[in-house]
């Protein structure tokens, strides 16, 4: 055990020291102007040149400059009492960005109604469940990214928080990020060209659980007129679903070392999409688009809908709305944006009320609603955000449609400029029934904000509040972890 500690701390000194030396040797330039500065979460953004941080990962406020943000925090995860480490750092050298972490929880206030110290740690200090899996190292690699999203190329390896195909209506902000425990790096892999292009995604490259791709072509790219014409297929798989059956409560066995256990089935989605560039300017774009997707084994859905960005013409700041609005018509059996930012909890534990009101995997639930038929369904979906200057970025999302569980809710908000006050927040919820409960904190919402105040010079006061998920083996469910921290850094650009 005390070779562990070891080894985690030499890799520690190294993460931390090898980007450092190198900045010193070679100063990376700047972010060009315009660039999107979200680092690792600026995927999910439809135009890579926005500046903004739509939807972005709160906990990135400093994401985007090279340089090394180190300090101590102290909070809880569950009831116990952690002192975490605060180590990030960056380095951008030309197109290519790497960021890097040493994220160490060490256990201060054991709660001993969760289990003893020695159960939770290795040497009574190092949280066991962050290192008890060999692909736990790969968390010292937070991200590394060639390009931005519509870049001619574009690769991000690690820690995905908003993964989007195409239009979104199939694979729209996948997240392989928000397990407490279980921590995957994913591969993202596009590339662009006049006339054809690929977008590619893979949640983790030690256990694929969901694989996907779409290819586009513009078959009169230079025409005049029809240049901005696309057509696009799109196929996504989860080679590893679970099958589990409806249960009015979740009842997930679980292995000797408190894996969950469940039969598997292979599960598929695929689509078409047509898309035409009808504005394009220094004021207006304007991207009407129509999906048509298919859940194999369960029902079809239709999407129907158009992509607005509106630069405002306001002298010196750049000031710009982005929107999305969307109808869908859906048969029995259809869930939109199958693979969204909290699959990795639906697809074992998604909230249904066909045939019952309860819990099933997610294919399961798709199929029990393909078989209990009935009329198809419409909806909307829509949205918003508002980008001030790059100072104050506000917005939300909001679907509804014509069934029980069928409304979803998100809001962010970010102040990410300000060198005396950073900001950030997140609130998502998926599949609720009205908005009398659209805040209701359950295993269908996430929720995640961010604070930093500059104390003096590079120190900042720092806060961080963040839902995840971890599986209970006792109550056999995957349950929400509220995790707190607060504490100081410095904040360093190389």
């Amino acid at each position: 055990m005390l070779d562990r500690t070891r080894r985690l701390l030499c890799a520690a000194c190294a993460a931390l020291l090898s980007p450092a030396a190198l900045a010193q040797e070679e100063p990376p330039p700047p972010p060009p102007p315009g660039i999107e500065t979200a680092g690792a979460a600026g995927q999910n953004q439809p135009d890579a040149h926005s500046g903004s941080q739509n939807f972005a990962d709160p906990s990135q406020l400093f994401s985007g400059t090279p340089g090394a943000f180190v300090g101590v925090g102290f909070g809880k995860i569950d009831k116990d009492t952690y002192v975490s480490t605060v180590i990030n750092t960056e380095l951008a050298l030309g197109p290519w960005a790497v960021g890097l972490g040493v994220p160490l929880n060490l256990l201060a206030i054991n709660d001993d109604s969760t289990g003893t110290r020695d159960s939770k740690t290795y040497e009574h200090v190092l949280r066991r469940s962050d290192w008890n899996q060999p692909q736990d190292y790969l968390k010292f690699v937070r991200f590394v990214r060639y390009g931005h999203k519509r870049d001619p190329v574009y690769v991000l390896a690690g820690q995905l928080w908003g993964s989007t195909l195409g239009h979104g209506t199939l694979v729209n902000r996948y997240s392989n990020s928000l397990s407490l425990d279980q921590r995957k790096f994913g591969i993202a892999f596009d590339f662009n060209s006049e006339y054809f292009g690929i977008e590619t995604l893979v949640d983790s490259v030690t256990g694929v659980g969901v694989l996907g791709g779409r290819a586009y072509v513009r078959p009169f790219a230079g025409i005049e007129g029809l240049g901005g014409l696309a057509f696009g297929v799109t196929m996504v798989v989860d080679p590893t679903a679970p099958l589990l059956p409806f249960a009015a409560a979740p009842a997930i066995t679980a292995d000797s070392n408190g894996n969950p256990i469940f039969p598997q089935r292979a599960f598929a989605a695929g689509g078409v999409d047509v898309e035409y560039e009808l504005v394009h300017n220094s004021l207006l774009d304007l991207i009407p688009y129509v999906d048509g997707n298919r859940l194999f084994g369960a029902g079809n859905g239709l999407h129907v809908g158009a992509l607005l960005n509106v630069r405002l013409p306001v002298p010196v700041i750049d000031v710009s709305l982005q929107t999305r609005l969307e109808y869908r018509h859906m048969q029995p059996g259809y869930i939109p944006e199958y693979f969204d930012q909290t699959y990795d909890l639906g697809r074992l534990q998604y909230a249904v009320t066909v045939p019952g009101s309860g819990f099933a995997s997610k294919q399961e639930a798709a199929f029990d609603a393909r078989a209990a038929g009935g009329k198809a369904v419409k909806g909307y979906y829509g949205e918003l955000a508002f980008n001030f200057a790059g100072l104050v970025q506000i917005g939300g999302l909001l679907q509804d449609y014509e069934q029980d569980n069928g409304a979803s809710l998100g809001l962010f908000a970010t102040v990410p400029k300000f060198e005396a006050v950073k900001l950030s927040a997140y609130y998502l919820r998926k599949n609720f029934g009205d908005l009398g409960n659209a805040f209701e904190l359950d295993e269908r919402s996430l929720l995640a904000a961010s604070a930093a105040v500059r104390v003096t010079g590079p120190v900042y006061l720092i806060m961080d509040f963040r839902r995840q998920w971890q599986f209970d083996p006792a109550s056999q469910k995957i349950v929400a972890i509220d995790t707190y921290r607060s504490g100081i850094a410095v904040n360093l650009t190389f």
